[in-house]
């Protein structure tokens, strides 16, 4: 393909050091305007790549969002899933439509720039697209919305790293992650530069991570050790920041977890286990 494509594809060669491995290096290596990440399982949506890609030649947006199109493994059923709430448009202020912005890996395309000038470094684990996804938002001023749909998301693979097993085999992959982004978070909001809209995009974006992570705690097979280690979190990340522990006191999990001291973490464990079970 290279020898086919020589101004296209660039044959780049490490040794396996995890999927953010993969990742770091396409940011080192990268030499076109705008850059995204393809899983993979996953593939793109050729037949409307050729007017994105006319989109992403028009814009000189720091980020352009698209819509992504879940596809079932084991059926074939497609169902698109519309990331954004904003209506197509051109280079417009992110800090204007980012409350309407609903982002994913799957729909997210930066400016190289933007990830290359500002040192955008993932983790060499599971989960790290949360990573790729939000440490770039700070420096993003504009965004442009496509209308097309180009990443195909396969789903319903037993070996998908959000499926529940896999979750809770690579926990400490999920611990670290959410670590490192709330870190993020809480030295961007001590910046003195920081952007009360950006900063309540990443809390938001964040607190959904921290839901997950609970929710791994909660249907863990050792509850005892999952609620000490549920609690050290949430202490970990009010310690942090304290708007992001009161964004995650908006969740009702979270708010009867921190009123009652984490005494009804036993009781909110059995209704997710129960509800894991019953979707099989």
């Amino acid at each position: 393909m290279k020898k086919k494509y020589p101004g296209t594809f660039r044959l780049i060669s490490q040794k396996n050091a995890g999927p953010g491995s993969t990742v770091n290096s396409g940011i080192k290596h990268a030499t076109g305007k705008y850059f995204r990440m393809v899983d993979g399982d996953d593939w793109v949506n050729t037949a409307q790549m050729g007017a994105f890609l006319d989109i992403l030649e028009k814009t000189n947006a720091d980020m352009v969002c698209a819509d992504h199109c879940c596809v079932d493994h084991e059926t074939g059923q497609k169902k698109k899933e519309e990331k954004t709430n904003v209506a197509p448009c051109m280079d417009v202020p992110f800090s204007s439509v980012c409350n309407q912005l609903t982002v994913a890996m799957h729909n997210v395309t930066y400016r190289t720039d933007i990830l290359q000038k500002n040192n955008i470094h993932l983790d060499n684990c599971f989960y790290t697209d949360a990573e790729y996804l939000l440490y770039p938002i700070p420096y993003v001023k504009t965004v442009t919305v496509a209308p097309q749909t180009i990443y195909m998301y396969r789903v319903s693979l037993s070996t998908q790293s959000m499926n529940i097993n896999s979750l809770q085999r690579n926990c400490a992959m999920h611990e670290l992650v959410l670590g490192h982004l709330s870190d993020a978070y809480a030295a961007y909001e001590n910046s003195g530069t920081s952007e009360p809209k950006t900063a309540a995009f990443l809390r938001r974006n964040i607190a959904r991570i921290a839901g997950m992570q609970l929710f791994i705690y909660l249907t863990a097979t050792d509850s005892k050790a999952a609620k000490q280690s549920a609690k050290a979190m949430v202490k970990t990340i009010k310690g942090k920041s304290e708007t992001l522990y009161t964004e995650l006191n908006g969740a009702k999990s979270f708010k009867m977890l921190t009123s009652t001291n984490f005494l009804l973490f036993p009781v909110l464990a059995s209704m997710k286990k129960r509800e894991v079970g019953a979707n099989g």
